[in-house]
């Protein structure tokens, strides 16, 4: 079994699945005989660096002068889609009664941030289609943080994993960030680096992280730096309590 299917093992014997392998290499041919770029991100990328992860979602990000191309070339095919509302292009795989499950296969494809070009893509095989161009370390990382700035919090820990494993090169990472304008996807950055947000609710987008810190945390940095959020927790709530009973 190639990756790409033990990736995909959860629907290894639903019908839909050779109507998914299906659909993904028509849309290959078809970007290719388009002359559309595209990378490969998302789960199957993360799991090309870190242990992989079940997925019922390949997706793909194109340039965003070849997302009206691409709505065009699909519905000359009649392959039927969506916009969700991350603005990205959903091609869901139906069963045998021409209905989408709950837990769909899909294929997704969204346009690249500007400042973002496709930086060093790594090979791979999937479903038997060789060269499939997959996203680099450092072109994932900058993604997940700019989505985290744009509200979509999941994606911390994926970057957080990747910077605390030490997998992808940090630096590199910030230059391709500080080529997004208007993004705060620095901040989340730094946040990762310094260690000054263990999660992601803890991020203040309106300081600047600059502490320098070690990107691996032990077991014990970590069980102190939630007795110290206790503790500080706890000492706010006490000022708030005396306050209030010097008011009365």
């Amino acid at each position: 079994m190639s990756e790409s299917m033990e990736i995909l093992r959860l629907f290894e014997s639903d019908s839909r699945m050779n109507k998914f392998q299906n659909l993904f290499k028509q849309l290959i041919h078809v970007l290719s005989e388009e002359n559309i770029e595209y990378v490969i991100i998302g789960t199957v990328a993360y799991s090309e660096y870190a242990p992989p992860r079940a997925t019922t979602n390949i997706n793909f990000m194109i340039s965003e002068s070849d997302c009206g191309k691409l709505e065009s070339v699909l519905k000359e095919h009649e392959i039927d889609f969506i916009l969700n509302a991350y603005q990205q292009l959903i091609i869901a795989v139906k069963d045998d009664n021409d209905e989408t499950k709950k837990y769909p296969l899909a294929l997704s494809f969204q346009s690249a941030p500007k400042g973002l070009t496709f930086n060093r893509p790594i090979p791979k095989e999937i479903f038997g289609v060789s060269d499939l161009p997959i996203a680099h370390i450092e072109d994932l990382v900058a993604l997940w943080c700019l989505a985290v700035s744009n509200g979509y919090s999941k994606s911390y820990y994926d970057a957080q994993m990747m910077v605390k494993l030490q997998l992808t090169d940090v630096e590199r990472c910030g230059a391709l960030i500080e080529s997004l304008p208007e993004s705060d996807a620095d901040k989340v950055l730094r946040s990762i680096i310094t260690g000054n947000a263990m999660y992601v609710d803890t991020i203040n987008m309106d300081e600047a992280f600059i502490l320098p810190s070690d990107l691996i945390q032990t077991h014990e940095e970590i069980e102190r730096a939630k007795a110290h959020r206790y503790n500080a927790a706890q000492e706010r709530r006490r000022k708030l309590i005396s306050a209030k009973l010097r008011e009365k």
